[in-house]
């Protein structure tokens, strides 16, 4: 084995594959500086954008800047959020939870034909018919032992008379429904 380069002479070091190396790290290094500038530029021409749109809105401010609203028209604007909000809270009535309760009550027999619910007071008015006062009696004891209804008060019972053979009662009912 001949040796024909003797490193302890001198240093030897591959110029070409360390300047190629050191091109590629600059190269790389001048990529990132590129995007960094581009970036910096973008962000303070946006910054500039923004603060031009906040002056322009607070000269904006600074013209009109005497009251939005007068009184009377506050108080307009007022009593027609009170009503709007009076008009949502009457359409909020849970209409299925109430009609869940009524099923679980309500035995064969009994027809409720008219549904009358105060959602302020929580009283329920209801009309009916049945074929017999067994059934009524048995609607009205069904709701005392529901722990969704309380005061119910059996205001009326008439008899019912629909052509020459049949024969029935129409009540009405007041009751308070504990919606939950």
């Amino acid at each position: 084995m001949r040796l024909t380069i003797n490193l302890s002479t001198r240093t030897y070091i591959n110029h070409g594959q360390l300047n190629l190396a050191l091109s590629l790290v600059f190269l790389v290094l001048f990529g990132i500086l590129t995007l960094n500038i581009l970036g910096i530029s973008s962000r303070a021409g946006e910054a500039s954008r923004i603060s031009g749109e906040l002056t322009a809105m607070q000269k904006k401010t600074a013209v009109s800047s005497g009251p939005a609203f007068t009184e009377p028209d506050y108080q307009r604007l007022m009593s027609h959020i009170h009503f709007a909000n009076s008009v949502i809270s009457r359409k909020t009535f849970n209409w299925v939870t109430l009609l869940d309760y009524l099923e679980s009550v309500v035995p064969d027999g009994v027809a409720v034909t008219k549904i009358e619910p105060d959602p302020k007071t929580k009283v329920l008015k209801l009309s009916g018919a049945t074929l017999s006062f067994m059934r009524l009696r048995q609607l009205l004891e069904n709701m005392e032992q529901s722990q969704h209804f309380s005061e119910i008060f059996l205001l009326s019972q008439t008899d019912a008379k629909v052509g020459d053979a049949q024969k029935g009662i129409s009540f009405n009912i007041t009751c308070q429904v504990k919606m939950q």
